[in-house]
C-alpha cells in the first residue's frame, strides 16, 4: 500500500470516529436537558450565502450560548426577550428544542 493511501485512509478513520463521538455527546446532552428560561441576547438572521446559518446568542447564568437554527425560526426571536430553552449542566450546552 503506497503511504499517500495509507494517510488519507487514515485521515477519514479518524474523521469518522471523530464525528460519531461529537453526536453521541449532543444526544447525551439534549437527553439530560431540562427546562429553563433564557435571555437573547443577540439575533443574527441575513443569511448572506445559502449555506449560512441563522445565529441566535441565548444568555444564561451569566454565559453565553450561541445556538444556529434556521431563518423563519430566528425571526420569532427579539433580542432582550426571556424564551423557554433547554439547558444541559453536565454538558453545559443549551438548544432552543430537544
Amino acid at each position: 500500500m503506497k503511504p499517500m493511501t495509507f494517510i488519507i485512509i487514515l485521515a477519514l478513520a479518524i474523521g469518522i470516529v471523530f464525528l460519531i463521538k461529537t453526536n453521541n455527546k449532543d444526544n447525551n446532552a439534549r437527553k439530560d436537558a431540562t427546562k429553563v428560561t433564557v435571555r437573547v441576547t443577540k439575533v443574527r438572521c441575513e443569511q448572506r450565502l445559502k449555506s449560512d446559518k441563522s445565529l441566535v446568542v441565548l444568555s444564561y447564568q451569566g454565559k453565553s450560548y450561541s445556538v444556529f437554527t434556521t431563518g423563519k425560526k430566528c425571526n420569532t426571536y427579539q433580542v432582550n426577550k426571556e424564551i423557554s430553552a433547554f439547558y444541559s449542566a453536565k454538558y453545559d450546552k443549551c438548544f432552543l428544542e430537544i
